[in-house]
């Protein structure tokens, strides 16, 4: 199997972002993130999310050349508009008004609307948390990527929900929780399926309602779903995605 850089990664990735028509600052910096979630282990939020952002891109969902509005702003808090352009660039935004807010008066809470998959939550927590303050952030998909079911339902109804913080340790490291309110992030499926390999017992049911283990019956029609984390105990995860929601 072939191995690549990490810089090597970056490169390509923002030369096909600036192909699609992002401006090169945005391309750098969607494909910085995407590199650097390779570079930690979680391939799942790395470059394979290209082809998807590209064709994301192809049917009008992402708009790359996008720019981000504030809409509001008070001393500390702000909400931003993505106006749907890379969910990265949005948030690379909001952690650096969080953290001017924050710096000014203590305490800052960010909100973001209009925007597209944002990557590798622990990313930005840990931004926070090099800053030493204390980062809590949690995602949606605006009502749509339906595809975790109810605990004790078949067919998908919430998105995967992540939610993040990030605490310093006082020692220049940090703790940082980073989380899908599902089983398993999406993406962990997918590098299943792109590698050929089935997933774990617990992570899929197919679209009968009956536990998988083959990716396939996640993402091809009639589609299955994500489980909510917890097993047993799956109400807990589900209903952390619900607050999420």
């Amino acid at each position: 199997m072939p191995a690549f850089s990490i810089e090597h990664l970056r490169q390509v990735g923002a030369a096909i972002f600036a192909a699609a028509g992002a401006p090169p600052a945005a391309a750098d910096v969607v494909a910085k993130l995407l590199a650097d979630a390779n570079a930690v282990g979680h391939d799942s939020h790395g470059v394979i999310r290209i082809p998807q952002y590209i064709s994301t891109i192809e049917k009008g969902e992402i708009i790359p050349h996008a720019e981000v509005e504030v809409v509001r702003q008070t001393t500390a808090a702000a909400m931003l508009d993505g106006h749907w352009g890379f969910g990265q660039v949005v948030m690379n935004q909001a952690v650096e008004m969080g953290l001017e807010h924050a710096g000014n008066c203590g305490v800052a809470a960010i909100t973001v609307k209009n925007s597209n998959h944002i990557g590798r939550l622990g990313s930005y927590v840990e931004r926070i948390a090099a800053a030493n303050m204390i980062g809590l952030l949690c995602a949606n998909s605006h009502g749509g990527g339906a595809s975790v079911a109810p605990w004790g339902g078949i067919a998908g109804r919430l998105a995967t929900n992540p939610l993040a913080g990030g605490w310093p340790d006082g020692e220049g490291g940090a703790l940082v929780l980073d989380i899908t309110t599902s089983v398993v992030a999406e993406g962990k499926v997918r590098v299943k399926r792109n590698r050929g390999e089935p997933v774990p017992e617990g992570w899929i049911i197919d679209a009968a309602g009956q536990p998988s283990t083959d990716p396939a019956d996640f993402y091809d029609e009639p589609r299955g779903s994500l489980l909510p984390f917890g097993g047993l105990m799956g109400h807990k995860g589900y209903g952390l995605g619900v607050v999420v929601e």
